[in-house]
C-alpha cells in the first residue's frame, strides 16, 4: 500500500495562485507573474479587467 501525502485544500473566501501572463514591450517575450486574485486561474492583465475594471487607487 503506497502512502498518501496530504494536499493543502483552499480554504474558503482564499484565491488560489496562479499565473499572470504578461508579455515585455522590449523583448517580446513573456512574463509570468504569480497571481492571487479571485479568478483563480491564469489569465492576461486584460482579462483581470475586463472582470474587475480598473479599479485600482489613483495616485
Amino acid at each position: 500500500m503506497s502512502k498518501k501525502t496530504r494536499q493543502p485544500r483552499p480554504r474558503p473566501g482564499t484565491a488560489v495562485a496562479h499565473v499572470e501572463n504578461a508579455t515585455s514591450v522590449v523583448t517580446g517575450r513573456p512574463i509570468l507573474i504569480r497571481c492571487e486574485c479571485p479568478l483563480g486561474h491564469d489569465h492576461t492583465y486584460a482579462e483581470w479587467r475586463e472582470r474587475f475594471g480598473s479599479g485600482t487607487a489613483k495616485e
